[in-house]
């Protein structure tokens, strides 16, 4: 089944452009080293180890990436800071007994990249059938879960695939639009320029504030979430 849809996969994404491998994708939008981390529920931590060792293995297999557990040499993060395995009824029988539970596994994502931060949550399930008035047992729950959490990381890459494409199409609307204006001739009067403005290489210059002026920066979504600190530890923000 995983190898049908990663057939569908590949087709949609040759019609969409052009097919290229995952990897292509990834190294696009991520800057090497990455740092893979996972915030660990105390009530469920084995599915946590699994899932930080899996996500590492797919960046570094699947992603082509290079990922380092040095946190202050690490330029980007991929990091998980909240999951949950559930567990409910799916099917019963005439009688009203269970025959089949629902394994679902849901995985929120925080990730900075080359672009900035982003965020993906992802909720995937696994069937797991069982003999009428019989419980599902632990060792039937746990494999369903590796299942679904690797469902959930397929559905990850497609996420890293379409945030790629997505910046790619910026880049180069970006340059067809510079283009477009070096082509235009520049009118006898130009208007004043505000700032900031566009500098003879096409790069944007700042104009610096008079030594009595004050500038107090607008703080982003990735000031608040990869701010100084959190560079030596990126899941500091989470136990706040």
């Amino acid at each position: 089944m995983r190898a049908f849809l990663t057939v569908v996969v590949a087709i949609l994404l040759s019609a969409c452009g052009g097919y290229k491998p995952a990897p292509v994708y990834a190294n696009e939008v991520f800057e090497n080293p990455v740092v893979v981390k996972v915030k660990l529920d105390p009530e469920d931590p084995s599915s946590g180890v699994y899932l930080q060792d899996t996500i590492a293995q797919l960046a570094v297999n699947r992603l082509n990436l290079s990922v380092t557990k040095n946190v202050n040499e690490a330029k980007n993060y991929i990091v998980v800071n909240d999951y949950a395995i559930n567990t409910s009824p799916a099917n019963y029988d005439e009688n009203g007994n269970v025959i089949r539970y629902s394994v679902n596994a849901a995985i929120v994502f925080a990730i900075k990249d080359k672009k900035g931060f982003w965020s993906k949550n992802i909720v995937t399930n696994e069937y797991v059938d069982v003999a009428a008035q019989a419980a599902l047992g632990t060792a039937q729950k746990e494999k369903a879960a590796k299942v679904a959490i690797n469902k959930a990381l397929d559905d990850f890459v497609v996420a890293v695939i379409t945030r790629s494409k997505k910046f790619q199409e910026e880049v180069a609307a970006a340059k067809a639009s510079q283009k477009e204006e070096a082509a235009t001739p520049e009118s006898k009067e130009t208007p004043m320029q505000s700032v900031p403005v566009e500098g003879e290489s096409g790069t944007t210059e700042v104009i610096t504030p008079e030594s009595n002026e004050t500038v107090t920066p607008i703080p982003t979504k990735e000031d608040k979430i990869f701010n100084a600190k959190d560079l030596r530890d990126p899941l500091a923000q989470l136990r706040e």
